[in-house]
């Protein structure tokens, strides 16, 4: 594991730089939103660590994750897409392709990608990588590629405008609206610029009921949300009281809740599970998914593209093959 030249040297090494990178795009993202006058949460990620103080030793994460209200997702998504960002751009054992539009537009809509919109991605170059491209792009197909012989890294934005995963309330207010994520917010100090967060009063909620929908619902095997919930809990963050509150006043995220946290406390060996009662916990379950919704994401239809040379980071110029995988 210390080999200066070893695989685990490399995952270091790329975590840092994605860290760097990411920190100063939510900066950069943060400040447009603000000239925009469109509000802006940052959560998880390198807002997370930087909320925990963990600056010299961050949490490997592969995106940046946002949220903004749901009346404001379509001056959102410009203000992304005047970032420079897309979202038909996907990364596969180092070769780019474009999803079509159709199949866009269905994964958008299926139950699979409720609560947020198809990932923005853009490229931009990885010089500080550029001696280890051909290890790198072995070890991260997904996040790296060559243009023009210069390495680039995918940078990768995903778009909330609902913590609600599957579904919003229909009026029963069993489940928690935008006001109730929205209500107990931070600041943290991201590269000099103020960026709005979530709690980690919220994220004590937020996280397990991802996870849950991730594993249960999703087969998400990814398990990058537990790793997330455990800092919070390592670091003395994690508000059980609250998540308890939260389980009796919104029934519908009372077993996700429960079932989550019981598995991260026999994982994890923590004491995060807070004091619900399994029988008077709610027993109709999340609205299960259409298969068919999803299957233009598990098919993976998307078509190869080449990309040309970069004019600067904020762009990228594309030329579509008839190569469909």
């Amino acid at each position: 594991m210390s080999a200066p030249d070893g695989p685990f040297a490399i995952y270091h090494r790329v975590s840092q730089v994605m860290d760097r990178t990411h920190r100063r795009e939510v900066a950069r993202i943060a400040k447009a939103f603000r000239a925009a006058e469109l509000p802006l949460v940052a959560f998880k990620g390198v807002t997370m660590n930087a909320a925990l103080g963990r600056t010299l030793t961050p949490a490997y994460s592969g995106d940046v994750d946002v949220l903004v209200r749901s009346h404001d997702l379509t001056r959102a998504r410009d203000a992304m897409q005047d970032l420079g960002y897309g979202t038909a751009l996907r990364l596969r054992a180092g070769r780019a392709h474009k999803m079509p539009p159709s199949v866009l537009e269905a994964t958008e809509n299926s139950v699979y990608s409720f609560g947020q919109l198809t990932p923005l991605d853009r490229l931009v170059p990885a010089a500080e990588l550029e001696d280890q491209s051909t290890r790198v792009l072995a070890l991260f197909p997904a996040f790296f590629c060559r243009i023009s012989g210069k390495l680039h890294m995918r940078l990768s934005v995903d778009l909330h405008y609902s913590l609600n995963h599957l579904s919003d309330d229909i009026g029963t207010r069993v489940k928690p609206s935008e006001e109730v994520w929205l209500e107990d917010v931070q600041t943290v100090d991201i590269e000099g610029t103020e960026v709005v967060t979530l709690s980690p009063k919220t994220l004590s909620w937020v996280l397990p009921h991802r996870l849950y929908v991730d594993t249960a619902l999703l087969q998400d095997s990814s398990l990058k949300t537990l790793c997330h919930l455990k800092l919070l809990w390592h670091h003395g963050r994690f508000d059980g009281e609250y998540v308890r509150h939260v389980a009796q006043r919104y029934p519908y995220l009372a077993p996700s809740l429960y079932y989550a946290l019981r598995a991260m406390d026999q994982l994890c060996g923590t004491q995060a599970q807070p004091l619900l009662d399994p029988d008077s916990i709610r027993t109709s379950r999340a609205p299960l998914m259409n298969v068919g919704d999803c299957l233009p994401t598990w098919l993976g239809c998307t078509v190869e593209v080449t990309l040309g040379a970069l004019e600067d980071s904020e762009a990228v110029e594309s030329s579509v093959t008839t190569t469909v995988v």
